[in-house]
């Protein structure tokens, strides 16, 4: 019998959302100021620090929104 080996990325962090507690994959090419979106619920983050990792949440500008359009 063969061994099963678990395929780990050292090149990828992972940060949990605050909105859906889901990971979030931070790959080693974003840079300080990239915006980051939750895959699975999206919440939009902006890179603060890569080490230690820290991501701040962006708040939606709900002003922007238009009530009165149309589906």
């Amino acid at each position: 019998m063969g061994k099963i080996s678990k395929q780990t990325d050292k090149h990828i962090k992972y940060y949990k959302c605050e909105v859906c507690l889901k990971n979030i994959p931070i790959e080693y090419y974003f840079t300080v100021g990239d915006s980051i979106t939750c895959t699975d619920c999206n919440a939009e983050y902006v890179l603060q620090s890569k080490n230690p990792l820290e991501l701040t949440r962006q708040a939606v500008d709900y002003s922007k929104l238009d009530f009165d359009e149309p589906y």
